[in-house]
């Protein structure tokens, strides 16, 4: 499957990171070196890779696509190494260990890093997109079936389709088949086959989760609404959860409030004040609070009522399109997130108008305010901005997932993916 892709990806970039530090051993210290002092800087060195792979994380380069060898990527990979680089020097100059002093050592280590990891991308690349590409067989008749074949058509890092049918093949393919999604086949017939030709079994509901991160609403039933609706939150997790969300919430207050003072003086220049506004936006259980947000519109933006925003949207001043760009209008948020109406992940908080209509729209849509809003969520970093009833309904998908899957290692995997797409977008 993919995650066992990316496992591969990342066992590999260990090594390239580990093997860079051998051989800077090896040019730089002969049999004279005190041993103790090769073992600090190789201890030093392997604290730092930890963080140089978090960099990496954030730098979106254990997303499968990004190992394509493009000037892009390799220029997102040269950006990363640069700023790990950097880290380094932080890290090793403020460290209390003084004795260690690798200057040269860094860059070295830097360099041949960036040369290995290049190889090792381009070499993963070629083996997983021309050795080892999955090949997917998909059986079964119905509208949904449809759909998943042309999701899969324009999502090639998942696998190619080698056999799409409305029943199991009668004889053995010719082709190897890897994964089999199938709907309303018979069970007996399909394990056998699975069996026979060692390929894993996907139902639909499995192959929308674990391919694409959604559940889809066609899949959705009362009896899966309910089980939703009553996942246990356990109140220990609840007050552990509180705690990091404030201290957070403090932090980026701090670190970004002299670029906040920067902003409130550009802000009263262009146009004035408000500087600040609140709106109304629908909590948890329907409740509603109000959202602070630095202002990015014009004044009289909404005076006809509240409309989507489109993509080019002439009520964003142009101080207004930075904000927006650096999600800098996003961080008074953080008051809501002390206050708790917002929780750090969730499903991001509509606004009423809205509400009422999609209600209407969409199936299950009460779902999204059985937990918490987010100030990031997993809709967020997987969809683009809901600007229509239809991207909404998508969206609603991501959430129904993230709804199902909660859990702290996937709220941090989606908070270090929200600091990828600050970064990197």
């Amino acid at each position: 499957m993919l995650q066992h892709r990316r496992l591969i990806l990342i066992l590999g970039d260990i090594t390239a990171l580990l093997l860079s530090l051998i051989i800077m051993v090896a040019l730089r210290f002969d049999a004279t070196t005190p041993a103790p002092l090769i073992a600090l800087q190789a201890k030093l060195f392997c604290i730092l890779f930890i963080v140089w792979l978090i960099i990496f994380f954030i730098f979106d380069l254990y997303n499968i696509r990004r190992v394509n060898p493009n000037p892009r990527n390799v220029g997102l990979l040269m950006t990363a190494m640069v700023t790990n680089i950097l880290l380094g020097v932080a890290f090793f100059y403020l460290s209390s260990q003084t004795i260690v002093s690798p200057k040269t050592n860094l860059v070295l280590v830097g360099v041949l890093s960036f040369i290995l990891l290049f190889a090792w991308r381009r070499l993963f690349y070629h083996l997983f997109t021309v050795r080892f590409t999955r090949s997917i067989a998909v059986i079964g008749t119905s509208p949904l079936i449809t759909h998943l074949i042309e999701e899969l058509s324009t999502h090639k890092q998942f696998g190619e389709i080698v056999y799409a049918a409305n029943t199991l093949p009668e004889t053995i393919p010719s082709k190897r088949i890897d994964i089999i999604i199938a709907e309303h086949v018979d069970p007996a017939a399909l394990l056998s086959f699975s069996r026979t030709i060692n390929a894993e079994v996907l139902s639909l509901t499995d192959a929308y989760e674990t391919l694409f991160g959604k559940v889809h609403l066609s899949l959705m039933n009362e009896q899966r609404a309910l089980s939703y609706m009553t996942r246990p939150n356990p109140a220990g997790l609840h007050f552990l959860y509180r705690i990091i969300e404030i201290i957070f919430a403090l932090i980026v207050l701090i670190i970004t409030s002299p670029f906040m003072l920067i902003v409130i003086i550009a802000r009263l220049i262009e146009d004035g004040t408000p500087i600040f506004y609140t709106q109304k936006r629908v909590g948890k259980n329907g409740k509603l609070f109000d959202v602070y947000k630095l202002r990015s519109m014009k004044k009289d933006a909404e005076k006809d009522g509240a409309t989507w925003a489109t993509q080019k949207d002439n009520r964003i001043t142009r101080l207004g399109a930075i904000l927006r760009k650096t999600h800098m209008d996003e961080v008074p948020q953080m008051i809501n997130i002390i206050k708790g109406d917002i929780a750090l992940v969730g499903p991001r908080p509509e606004r009423p108008e809205f509400v009422y209509e999609l209600e209407k729209n969409i199936p299950y849509y009460f779902l999204r305010h059985s937990i918490r809003p987010g100030f990031t969520g997993w809709a967020q970093i997987k969809y683009r901005y809901a600007r229509t009833t239809d991207d909404s309904r998508e969206k609603f998908e991501y959430d129904l997932y993230y709804i199902k899957n909660k859990h702290p290692l996937l709220d941090m995997g989606i908070v270090l993916k929200t600091l990828q797409i600050i970064f990197t977008h």
